[in-house]
């Protein structure tokens, strides 16, 4: 112990002699700590603990029904789950929740509009939750629509709408128009089973008693379920499980259950209903390009270590000639790289406090209650010591134990050509600058492909106008208002805001393109043979006439939808150019009839091609029906003449002066709606630039440190060599060829490295291939000139050396 304090005190005087050295070291350190321990409180907030306040969160699942998708519709219908749930032998609970927006009215306050959850009664025992006030609901209580309705608070809305009433127990408040009681308030940080979605209120299945219908049929598939594993049981047993019951339930019911209907179980951090399977597409990518930063900053400062160990060849040489053994010198020097780890642990620490926060900046306003940010815990703490232990291995163990045996003999002598280390360590050398060069070239080339996928997403055209649309959404559905009632409003909108200054034309729809909403659908067309296990489910929306000519979005055949096109008239349907094509090949889809939902529509148009959620999706269809026959929510859209966001104002005050009680909310340009497709590409573009330009940083210091570093070893044959008659020129191209001859064998790695982790990344990148010519080059003639301009430097000074100086200082 003594021992270790001793050599702990020398190793601290050795950094103090030397501040440069130890402040840029643990400045680069702490740097590439964070880049990893930021994304990593992003994982650890969301994909770690996916439900948060739930009990054990590793033994849930959730459960999918059909083809698998990032973004599925509700796989079951309230029959379909209640078989499954009193049937399966490997859960020990499965819970069914529908998430929806909803308007908390009643006199005294202003109508808030809120994001609820419809559960079943076991929602909060399956999830192991605790009431703060109150209870949960009971079993019987589960599709009660004969009496007065309970409901469940979130602790914000308790907290913010009711100012934390002790007594709000039992007191009736007013959603959607109707009374409801409250029974129970959630415990502070519950916000609901969709991982980054947050509940304000949970309500039963059916409280209303408004959708009795899809509590009835098969058909009507409206739930997202989750599971709780029994002790010892795997997911694939789990799945083998509730596969046998769907098959059973599918054979009973074969006219309810056309399509796929194979079951998938997901662990809850990469489950796709919530943001968990965007984020687990974008954030371990993230996690990796950090991790390479890591390496490349490690490779950096075992660089600069290794230079101040073979400085201190002399004092090692002669500590050994006291008698030091050859572990106890690697001790001494590897605790001076523990400290300057710890130190920047300590300092990335800091910096990830508040970085972790950022992770919200880069979704852009909106309604949608999106929870997610990083969260520093005992988790990410861990996991900064272990980078730290982890940094401090690589950049100090290595270089300590090849600068640890010195041949006193050697290491004494005057020469400056044995002062500079053998041939041994200046290999080492030359293959750490090789190594950092390879990682930079793949980093960013890497860097450069995601920034050209976000130049094109940017550039690219979704089909639609979005430069001189405003849209604004307008809660009446669930304010509580009948469907006759919202038609009739909605009628009065149209006129009001067509009316105004600079408005060419309006319309009402209830789903936006490229706003991380989606809406799907079963589609059995008239004449079609599905294949066998081949998914029919369709994105569809409702809108009114005029819709398409407010987007500018071409009608191909066909006609618009008309006034008379309302709910009293039969179903009619409009497709686009993917759905005709797939369905009705070589075929005019003008008056074929397919089957959605719960009705049977004509097909009166087609339109072009638009992108329904982002711009490098694959081609899918996409079914429009008329907003007067099935509508629901109401978004007004209407398209100007100059700038959208300058009618803003008088848009919202014409809808209050129809309905002041009808919230309006997400009153903002198209362009600014469809930044939601993008955010992930901004999140991988951003972080990537970052990196790589830390890369770049990192690759030209350390190609620069070691050229200097072995050109002044080489002052005396360089003095000799000017002595002999070698011009400045010949000295300047002696240096710059062995750094470059470095940076050229560098430069070869990093292009096999690249071409080798690129095709990771193929399915991110849009208008740009994985291997494109154009980003290589660019990116190898851009480090090949910071090479040069590091190299450049040291060369310059070597030629303007002295000769007589330079042999009598040898």
């Amino acid at each position: 112990m003594a021992g270790m304090l001793q050599d702990t005190r020398f190793a601290l005087r050795q950094l103090r002699r030397n501040p440069g050295f130890t402040i840029a070291v643990m400045v680069m350190l702490a740097v590439a700590i964070c880049a990893n321990s930021t994304v990593f409180s992003w994982i650890n907030g969301t994909m770690l603990h996916p439900i948060q306040g739930a009990r054990q969160t590793g033994e849930l699942v959730s459960v999918m029904r059909g083809a698998w998708s990032i973004s599925p519709p509700p796989p079951l219908s309230y029959l379909d789950y209640r078989d499954l749930r009193e049937q399966n032998q490997s859960l020990t609970g499965l819970l069914a929740y529908h998430a929806d927006w909803i308007t908390l009215t009643g006199a005294g306050a202003a109508p808030e509009r809120i994001y609820i959850g419809n559960v079943s009664a076991n929602f909060f025992d399956v999830l192991g939750v605790k009431p703060l006030l109150g209870r949960f609901f009971l079993p019987e209580e589960e599709t009660r629509p004969d009496a007065q309705p309970y409901v469940v608070l979130g602790y914000s809305i308790w907290k913010t709408r009711y100012a934390s009433d002790p007594q709000i127990v039992g007191k009736t408040i007013e959603i959607a128009r109707h009374p409801v009681t409250v029974i129970g308030v959630a415990p502070e940080g519950f916000i609901g089973a969709a991982p980054g979605l947050r509940d304000d209120a949970w309500l039963t299945l059916n409280p209303l008693g408004t959708n009795e219908y899809r509590l009835t049929h098969r058909s009507i598939d409206f739930l997202i379920v989750l599971g709780r594993l029994r002790p010892g049981m795997s997911r694939e047993q789990a799945t083998k499980d509730l596969e046998t019951i769907m098959r059973r339930i599918v054979a009973a019911y074969p006219n309810d259950h056309l399509g796929t209907n194979t079951i998938t179980l997901d662990p809850m951090w990469r489950s796709p209903f919530g943001a968990n399977g965007y984020m687990a597409a974008t954030l371990p990518i993230l996690l990796a390009i950090g991790g390479v930063v890591l390496l490349l900053t490690c490779a950096n400062v075992a660089t600069l270590t290794l230079v101040r160990f073979v400085s201190r060849r002399r004092e090692i040489a002669i500590r050994q000639s006291l008698g030091a053994q050859r572990l106890q010198l690697v001790r001494q020097m590897v605790l001076e790289g523990v400290i300057l780890s710890a130190g920047a642990g300590a300092l990335a620490l800091l910096l990830t406090s508040l970085t972790a926060k950022t992770f919200a900046r880069f979704f852009p306003a909106s309604s949608i209650p999106i929870v997610l940010n990083g969260s520093v815990d005992q988790n990410v703490v861990l996991g900064i010591v272990v980078l730290a232990a982890l940094a401090s291995v690589l950049s100090s163990v290595f270089p300590a134990w090849r600068s640890s045996h010195v041949p006193a003999s050697e290491a004494l002598k005057d020469e400056s050509s044995s002062i500079s280390g053998g041939s041994h360590n200046r290999r080492l050398l030359s293959g750490l600058v090789v190594a950092q060069i390879a990682l930079s070239l793949a980093l960013l080339v890497i860097s450069g492909l995601f920034l050209q996928t976000l130049r094109h997403l940017a550039a690219g055209d979704p089909g639609f106008e979005q430069d001189h649309v405003l849209t604004a959404s307008v809660g009446l559905y669930t304010a509580g208002y009948s469907s006759d009632e919202v038609d009739a409003i909605g009628h009065k909108i149209l006129d009001r805001v067509a009316a105004l200054p600079t408005v060419t034309v309006a319309s009402l729809t209830d789903w936006m393109p490229m706003s991380l909403t989606r809406k799907t659908d079963d589609m059995y067309p008239e004449g079609y043979a599905p294949r066998p296990h081949e998914s029919l489910e369709v994105q569809h929306a409702e809108v009114t006439p005029r819709y398409f000519e407010t987007l500018g979005v071409p009608i191909l055949e066909g006609r618009d939808f008309a006034q008379y096109d309302n709910r009293e008239a039969p179903l009619v349907a409009i497709v686009d150019e993917t759905a005709a094509k797939r369905f009705w090949p070589g075929q005019d889809p003008v008056g074929k009839r397919l089957h959605i939902g719960d009705g049977i529509a004509a097909v009166v148009g087609v339109v072009k091609n638009t992108k329904h959620e982002f711009m490098n999706e694959r081609p899918a269809p996409m079914v429009y029906m008329s907003y007067f026959q099935r509508g629901s929510e109401t978004i007004v859209q209407v398209r100007t003449q100059g700038n959208p966001n300058d009618i803003a104002p008088a848009v919202e005050r014409a809808i209050h002066e129809i309905n002041g009680q009808a919230p309006v909310f997400d009153v903002r340009t198209m362009r600014v709606t469809t930044q939601m497709a993008t955010l992930f590409a901004v999140m991988q573009s951003t972080f990537a630039g970052i990196f790589g330009a830390i890369a770049l940083l990192l690759a030209t210091t350390g190609i620069y440190g070691v050229v200097a570093y072995r050109t002044a070893f080489r002052t005396h044959e360089i003095g000799i060599r000017v002595a002999l008659g070698a011009s400045p020129g010949n000295v300047q191209r002696l240096v710059l060829w062995q750094g470059l001859s470095l940076t050229a064998i560098g430069l070869s790695l990093g292009l096999a490295l690249s071409l080798s982790v690129t095709h990771f990344i193929a399915a991110y990148l849009y208008g740009v291939g994985a291997n494109d010519p154009l980003t290589v080059i660019v990116v190898v003639v851009l480090l090949g000139a910071m090479s040069v301009l590091a190299c450049y430097f040291p060369a310059r000074r070597a030629s303007r050396v002295d000769p007589i100086a330079a042999i009598r200082a040898s």
